[in-house]
């Protein structure tokens, strides 16, 4: 073996495997001084990036579980408060059972009221006052709050708190369905269909046929009572006994005639007559591009006719919209609303809907149907003109509220714009043809594209939509040979038949045989007619030759049906909820009884409508308080699940980073030997040179 001393390779060797040695001493202690595995990421850059996402999700877990503890802390503030105002409604119902029994006199049921009244006070006071952090409780106000009780977005559990101030209890709420408020007025010397009065066998509740409205059964509206939603709703109530549906009229709202800020009012006297009461609006200039003084002039109309409540029994309030103002009627007891203008122009000057120069225009309204026991109901026609109730064939649920759109033709629907529409203050938005792959024309209109646009925000709305099934009814068929009608877009053609009934039948089975093509199947609807339907709500498109078949050619646009946990409230930031089938109101819900506010017991007849009352607001605060405790055992429930989460988690990220203290040591006591050892070995591997100094002497 050569002998050099320029190179000491054996220190060399010995430097290396000290340096190792010193550096894994070096890890064991920093591992066993700071008990990670890894201490940064040069140790585990992998791991680190795993243990670091870990830690992010233990930490938000860990502040959830704070966030959840605040809800429990909610709903027990909530609870303490509903557990106060139940005390008092004992209380009270206590009062009423008293004040009611024959025994008292004038002198005590006062005496009994005044504590009474002292009771609704503190309940007021008490549904005001429970609050969290500033924020109301009890009030109506806590809706669709959010409370974030997991590491990541949408974790999250929704609470809404209904309303237990004395304006909220004591009326009993029932959900059912509403019929279509279609704004299209009636001309007030309209005769025959155009009246859309209620004909015997139009509407079928439950298999009972419904009679025909009567005009005898309104005493509130002036002109064409037979077509109100009074008489409508009086003529399905006849046969209640029989369906177990009852029928309301709800309020009837008529939007106005937006007066843009930009032009502002103009300066006249505005002669219109409501429900047959002329009345002379005074209306002032508010000159260009001044929105409050256009609002305050249009107020000034709306007290001008809320001075004649009386007489027309209707009120007026003024409305924002996108580009100024209008004036909307509305008749409480649902009564019909009539226009009739002074001078063509003069109601749409005053910011009211359009009026006429000779016939009135008669706004009709709606009605809601509920169930007595809760029971699912079914509707149908044995004529073929359910609409002429505002209703669609199909079977509703008596526990959800419902909201039937009105079918129309497109000449009456567009495509919504954002604002059009709103369901409980939330805006629908714009629809869009690209939702509905059915139509073959006219889709951003129908009723799958508005279905869609609705659904798109239900988490928002608590409301759903369903495109309704699209119906088209047709006149009478005439005799002869039909030949290029076109029924979206397939042609059709039937021969002549031999009689009347024939030829029916000959064209009804025409239209079917291209069925699969069309999405649209053909019925007898009587000895001399037909209907068209869409099951599925897509539009039906009419045209080429309609000769003999007693249709019309048009697009035929299915509306839809809304359907919620409670009462639906519909708007427009644009004035044009038309473009929908729907209208502004208050849908799918009834209300009975006598408000905890009005309650009055000084006497006898006052003191057993405040049982009823008290009983009414014991039923909703008993829910109100079951909806608490479910509230507060969910949250419990969510800081169980999430210690459970953060223990695994914590055990995972533990097993990725944690030193092992065992495996550490074992490490820490093999570098020393080494170290020891490479040290020693340095020494001699150093003075291995010094040998070549022997063959030298």
């Amino acid at each position: 073996m050569p002998q050099i001393i320029n190179t000491n390779i054996a220190s060399l060797n010995a430097q290396r495997n000290l340096d190792s040695s010193q550096s894994a001493q070096e890890t064991a202690l920093q591992r066993l001084s700071s008990g990670l595995r890894i201490n940064s990421a040069k140790d585990d850059a992998a791991g680190i990036a795993i243990a670091n996402r870990i830690d992010a999700q233990v930490r938000g877990l860990s502040v959830a579980s704070r966030n959840a503890g605040d809800g429990v802390s909610l709903a027990q503030i909530a609870e303490g408060s509903i557990e106060s105002i139940s005390t008092s409604l004992q209380r009270l119902r206590e009062l009423s059972v008293q004040s009611s029994n024959a025994s008292n006199g004038d002198s005590e049921r006062v005496a009994l009221n005044q504590e009474a009244q002292q009771l609704i006070s503190e309940i007021e006071r008490t549904a005001g006052s429970a609050t969290f952090n500033g924020v109301n409780l009890l009030d109506g106000s806590f809706q669709g709050k959010s409370f974030q009780v997991g590491a990541n977005v949408g974790d999250e559990v929704t609470v809404s708190l209904g309303s237990v101030d004395t304006s909220s209890l004591g009326s009993a709420a029932s959900s059912g369905v509403s019929s279509n408020s279609s704004k299209a007025a009636i001309a007030a010397n309209a005769t025959g269909a155009a009246l859309r009065e209620l004909v015997a066998g139009d509407l079928v509740i439950n298999g009972v046929s419904v009679g025909a409205s009567s005009g005898g059964s309104d005493t509130a509206s002036a002109l064409l009572k037979s077509s109100s939603a009074i008489s409508k709703a009086a003529a399905i109530n006849a046969v209640s006994d029989q369906t177990g549906v009852v029928a309301t009229a709800n309020a009837n709202t008529v939007e106005g005639t937006s007066v843009t800020s930009a032009s502002g009012t103009t300066a006249g006297t505005r002669v219109v007559t409501i429900n047959g009461v002329q009345l002379s609006l005074v209306v002032a200039a508010s000159g260009a591009n001044n929105a409050t003084a256009t609002q305050t002039e249009l107020g000034k109309v709306a007290d001008q006719i809320n001075s004649r409540q009386d007489a027309t029994g209707v009120t007026a309030a003024v409305v924002e919209t996108d580009d100024g103002f209008r004036v909307d009627l509305t008749a409480e007891d649902g009564r019909n609303i009539s226009l009739l203008d002074g001078t063509a122009g003069d109601a749409a000057a005053a910011g009211l809907r359009a009026g006429a120069a000779t016939n009135a225009n008669v706004y009709v309204g709606n009605v809601t149907l509920s169930s007595t026991d809760g029971s699912d109901i079914t509707l149908s026609s044995t004529t073929g003109n359910i609409d002429n109730a505002g209703f669609e064939t199909g079977t509703f649920s008596g526990n959800t509220a419902s909201v039937v759109g009105d079918n129309s033709s497109d000449a009456s629907r567009a495509a919504l714009v954002s604002g059009d529409l709103t369901i409980n203050g939330a805006n629908v938005g714009a629809t869009f043809a690209s939702d509905d792959t059915a139509s073959t024309g006219s889709q951003s209109a129908s009723g799958i594209a508005l279905a869609a646009a609705i659904n798109r925000i239900s988490d928002t709305t608590g409301v759903s939509a369903t495109a309704n099934q699209n119906t088209v009814n047709s006149a009478a068929v005439s005799a002869g040979a039909v030949a290029g009608l076109t029924i979206n877009g397939a042609t059709i053609n039937a021969g002549a038949g031999s009689s009347l009934s024939e030829q029916v039948t000959n064209v009804v089975e025409a239209i079917n045989q291209a069925s699969g093509q069309t999405g649209v199947r053909a019925e007898v609807l009587d000895g001399d007619q037909l209907t068209l339907v869409a099951d599925d709500g897509r539009n039906i498109v009419v045209g080429g030759t309609v000769t003999n078949t007693g249709l019309t050619a048009d697009t035929y646009v299915a509306g839809v049906t809304l359907t919620g946990g409670g009462e639906i409230n519909l708007g427009s930031e644009t004035g044009d909820i038309e473009s929908s089938g729907l209208n502004i109101g208050s849908y799918g819900a009834t209300e009975s009884g006598t408000l905890l506010k009005d309650v009055d017991i000084s006497t006898a007849d006052g003191a057993k409508a405040a049982i009823a009352a008290v009983d009414n607001a014991i039923n909703t605060v008993n829910a109100e308080r079951a909806k608490l405790g479910s509230i507060q055992t969910r949250f419990e429930n969510v800081i169980s699940a999430n210690a459970i989460a953060i223990e695994n988690f914590s055990a995972s990220s533990s097993r990725i980073k944690d030193a092992d203290f065992a495996a550490e040591t074992a490490a820490l006591s093999r570098a020393q030997v080494l170290q020891q050892a490479g040290i020693s070995v340095l020494a001699q591997a150093n003075a291995r040179p010094q040998q070549v100094l022997s063959l030298l002497q």
